[in-house]
């Protein structure tokens, strides 16, 4: 990653005050599922108020999806940094290209057809003539360098370092390493033709156009880049946007609901559906009593109310989609389930300035991967060594289980509290005189549950572990401050590369800003930079980035280097990477949802089928 990278990624958090959540964008969370972020300002609806009301607003002639939904701060695709926010904005605007439901494939949208330079830093997009946005403006290339330009370039994107960064797109930067208005390599050819320009090719480079981020806006729409005055005010577009997808913005009260419905001219299928409602509830014990209710179609199952006896898996297909049912539901319903292993991690986090390495490594010795993974998560975790997903591996999954199973150095999914008690002793420390750290989490029993253990494993080490609980933007601030010792974490990925995740471990993005000269916030309060393994971590990132071909060599030199970046991870344990959540879906057989893959479920919901007459009123 060149400095300038690093400082759009830097950027990207001091604006946001915050990380993304899994799925639409690359981000971290903080695992404890049970207690969402409050930096949303909304307040928790209790469970009377979320069971009280059966019937979502709509016409009684919609045929109506309904969902459970927590707060969003905007609906402006460039800003949004949250999955609660990108889900709406899947609905509303398509991109050039699009990632159907998920998948790994990539598929045309708004582009006909696309065409990749010899040299693999060209993309030539050519578009569909027929295609117009909900204001009845018809998409041209303009609409695309625009909708582009905002990305790089307006102070609401919170995902210019996605453009300007990890695609690479060309463009010229200040002596601050700022972007320069106006200099992005975009070009609208001729009316409906638009050609990218890279800096260098990057093998994953249609996947990143795909992501919900370099979605298409009706040219000038809104004013806030340079050549363009808006047709509309930027709070109006960003709490009532006017798009390019199947579904068009009906409603949106961020503490209460939303919704969209079907756009009569879209260019491709006509949604099946007229109308999809989102139920903002925070609280998941709320979420789950509104389900029972039949309130919604399909649903999450907090893990407090989740039975692993009452999946019944009756088909799993070639990507490893596991299809089947769950129940009874405490209503006796049951219902239809889908699960895929996610591109995501969890992991255990340490300021390395503040955690000492022998009880760093004394919490991977004691940690059991496999017992975490089936006790703490119900086994809707699979256990993992390595940062990067098994299925992103180098060789694959079986890869990926041999490498860790021959080269961990900690235990292979055993808890080895003899090990650790032995390295405490040798750093100085006994019963009588035990180290002592904090670990700091959001609140949620699987976070208090994997805590506690830990703590009292440690206390055979002589390590006198303290947990405390913070809500997430409290949490963040001190993490970013470098005040927070340790604490549970996960990344979610948003296009199938390891460097989307390993960004967390490139030992410049770790430094938190209590260290002099540093201003913006890390990806990851580690301060993980003054080691001989962190010195090995950068240069393997740095030979990641330098070969992002998709050429033999390229691919070869990319898996020497990240096996090199995992190891120097391992050494230091900087991040204890423990398994790999999988997206689970819940639903009622009366509705009919494609299924979706790797990546999540925020794909369009334009082909979701509803049997009205057995759907409750």
């Amino acid at each position: 990653m060149a400095e300038s990278d690093g400082l759009q990624r830097r950027q990207f958090l001091k604006a946001t005050g915050g990380l993304a959540g899994a799925g639409a964008l690359a981000g971290c969370t903080d695992g404890g599922e049970e207690t969402p972020p409050d930096e949303l300002g909304t307040d928790t609806p209790t469970e009377t108020e979320a069971s009280d009301d059966d019937t979502p607003a709509g016409g009684d002639d919609q045929t109506t999806l309904r969902l459970i939904n927590e707060s969003a701060n905007t609906l402006d695709p460039v800003a949004t940094v949250l999955t609660t926010e990108a889900v709406k904005v899947a609905q509303m605007f398509d991109g050039l290209v699009t990632k159907p439901h998920g998948s790994a494939d990539v598929t045309n949208a708004i582009a006909e057809s696309v065409d990749v330079s010899d040299d693999g830093t060209v993309y030539t997009f050519s578009l569909r003539e027929n295609v117009v946005a909900h204001n009845g403006d018809e998409v041209t290339a303009d609409a695309v360098v625009y909708s582009w330009e905002r990305l790089a370039g307006s102070s609401n994107s919170t995902s210019d370092y996605v453009l300007l960064g990890d695609l690479g797109v060309e463009h010229e930067t200040d002596d601050e390493g700022n972007y320069v208005p106006g200099s992005l390599a975009v070009e609208a050819v001729d009316e409906y033709t638009v050609e990218v320009t890279l800096s260098s090719p990057y093998y994953a480079g249609i996947d990143i156009m795909a992501d919900s981020s370099f979605v298409i806006l009706p040219e000038g729409i809104v004013g806030d880049i340079d050549g363009y005055d808006g047709e509309m005010a930027y709070d109006e577009f960003t709490s009532a946007p006017v798009g390019t997808g199947p579904f068009e913005f009906e409603n949106w009260s961020p503490d209460n609901e939303a919704s969209v419905v079907a756009f009569d001219d879209y260019y491709g299928d006509e949604p099946n559906i007229d109308r999809v409602h989102w139920q903002v509830l925070a609280d998941p014990n709320a979420q789950f009593n509104y389900a029972m209710n039949r309130n919604v179609d399909a649903f999450p199952i907090p893990n407090a109310q989740y039975d692993p006896g009452k999946v019944s898996v009756e088909e799993t297909d070639d990507i490893g989609r596991q299809i089947g049912t769950y129940g009874p539901l405490q209503n006796d319903e049951t219902a239809d389930y889908l699960r895929i292993a996610g591109l995501s991690t969890s992991f255990m986090l340490f300021n390395t300035n503040s955690v000492i390495e022998p009880a760093r490594k004394a919490v991977a010795y004691v940690m059991n991967h496999e017992e975490l993974a089936d006790d703490a998560y119900k086994g809707r975790q699979t256990p993992g060594y390595h940062m990067t997903p098994k299925s992103l591996w180098p060789g694959g999954p079986e890869a990926a289980e041999e490498h860790a199973r021959e080269n961990y150095p900690y235990g292979y999914n055993e808890s080895d509290i003899e090990s650790a008690r032995q390295l405490m002793e040798e750093a100085g420390y006994s019963q009588d005189d035990p180290y002592e750290f904090e670990i700091i989490n959001t609140p949620g029993s699987t976070n208090d549950q994997i805590a506690g253990n830990l703590r009292d494993q440690l206390s055979a080490a002589h390590i006198d572990l303290t947990i405390n609980t913070a809500e997430f933007s409290t949490l963040l601030d001190r993490e970013f401050a470098g005040n927070r010792d340790s604490g549970l974490g996960s990344w979610g990925m948003a296009w199938a590369d390891p460097m989307n995740v390993l960004a967390l471990l490139y030992p410049p993005n770790t430094q938190t800003t209590n260290n002099e000269g540093v201003e913006a916030p890390p990806l990851v309060g580690l301060n993980w930079t003054e080691t001989d393994a962190s010195q090995r971590a950068r240069e393997a990132w740095e030979t990641m980035q330098n070969n992002k071909r998709d050429t033999e060599e390229d691919r070869q030199a990319r898996a020497d280097a990240i096996r090199k970046l995992e190891e120097a991870n391992w050494e230091d344990c900087a991040l204890i990477n423990y398994g790999y959540p999988a997206n689970e879906r819940f639903s009622y057989d009366w509705v009919d949802m494609p299924l979706f893959g790797q990546l999540g479920a925020l794909g369009k919901y334009s082909d979701v089928e509803i049997d009205t007459d057995a759907q409750p009123n």
